[in-house]
């Protein structure tokens, strides 16, 4: 019995154990799958994670970098194409419309050239008397331009002493000759720049003496005309803006005429000239009527009778001055003989309205003598 349940123990011990190793093995896989569920689902966790970061850092660099280059590529590019090429445009067709103008000649623009001869006052002879009659071309202008009759300063009447001159380039009234200058009103220099250099001397001393335009030699303030000298109108215009667009048109009337040329920067200011025209003058209309020389009267050393006969018939009463024209000094001074500017121009003032630069003090033609002395322009 003893060793029967001996036998039955040692059974019962080797399926109990048996057992016990079953549950261990199925405990650990169960543990083994839970564990390994585990990892999955951490690698799931993970790998979510990792998307989304990707996800999100992605969405943020595209979205920033897509706004910043379009807004800025867009916002320059579309302003600046914008403004230049308007503003660019504009201008442009300004140029065009003035230049395209053909209301009035259209003169060839050539600059001055370096190679040119120089320019040489004596090669252009003027106020001279080549009818004869004691009258040089400056006296004979004085009488085509006053608005009255002209008195002379002796009764040989070669020498305008007063009369009333309207001086274009001031707007103001004269009434003596010496206030006056005898203007070429395209200047000689320039005329010689513009292709009068070539010339012949019998052609400049026509130039130089013209009296069939009564535009091409004016009488006007002697002032005025030393200021304006050799100059073109892109470096001088009259005071008197009213004269500019009639200025304008006989400039390039009389280089129209005589065929000369003009600068760019001339003709630029030519056109700007015109642009003050009033509406409806033209070019046609600042062409002069013929001249008509004014019948002469006695001159200022008559009697007293005389000079109030005269002064009676007119409604602008002219001093009663008496005036010597001086004697001729001939080639008697230099620039050297004067101390100051001033006083060489006061000589040389005295005896120019008769006899011209006698003693060759105005080497350049702009009627300024002596202009290296001290007190000079």
């Amino acid at each position: 019995m003893k060793g029967k349940n001996l036998n039955l123990i040692c059974i019962f011990f080797l399926i109990s154990s048996c057992t016990q190793n079953t549950s261990q093995k199925e405990e650990a896989q169960i543990v083994t799958e839970t564990t390994l569920k585990a990892i999955e689902e951490v690698q799931e966790s993970t790998t979510t994670t990792t998307t989304v970061q990707d996800t999100t850092t992605t969405t943020v660099q595209d979205t920033t970098t897509t706004t910043v280059q379009d807004t800025t590529t867009t916002t320059v590019q579309d302003t600046t194409t914008t403004t230049v090429q308007d503003t660019t445009t504009t201008t442009t067709i300004t140029t065009t419309t003035k230049a395209s103008n053909t209301s009035y000649p259209q003169l060839a623009i050539r600059e001055v050239s370096s190679s040119i001869a120089t320019y040489d006052r004596d090669d252009w002879s003027h106020w001279s008397d080549d009818d004869g009659d004691c009258q040089n071309i400056r006296h004979e202008v004085l009488q085509d331009e006053t608005f009255e009759a002209v008195t002379f300063t002796t009764s040989s009447n070669c020498y305008v002493d007063t009369g009333k001159w309207y001086g274009v380039y001031t707007a103001t009234y004269y009434y003596s000759a010496s206030e006056l200058d005898v203007d070429h009103f395209v200047p000689l220099k320039n005329a010689h720049d513009s292709g009068g250099y070539a010339w012949s001397l019998s052609k400049k001393k026509e130039y130089a003496n013209y009296l069939d335009d009564s535009d091409h030699l004016v009488a006007v303030q002697s002032g005025a005309n030393r200021s304006k000298s050799a100059s073109g109108p892109e470096n001088w215009k009259p005071t008197n803006k009213d004269y500019w667009c009639e200025y304008a048109y006989d400039w390039i009337r009389i280089k129209d005429t005589w065929g000369l040329t003009a600068t760019q920067s001339e003709w630029d200011a030519l056109v700007l000239m015109i642009a003050t025209c009033p509406i409806g003058y033209s070019y046609q209309d600042a062409i002069p009527e013929p001249l008509v020389t004014v019948p002469t009267t006695t001159t200022s050393t008559t009697s007293t009778s005389t000079t109030t006969s005269t002064s009676t018939t007119t409604t602008t009463t002219i001093p009663s001055t008496t005036t010597t024209i001086p004697d001729n000094p001939g080639d008697s001074k230099n620039c050297s003989d004067f101390e100051t500017y001033q006083e060489a121009k006061t000589w040389f003032d005295s005896y120019f309205p008769y006899y011209g630069d006698v003693a060759g003090l105005d080497r350049d033609g702009d009627q300024e003598p002596c202009e290296s002395l001290p007190g000079g322009p």
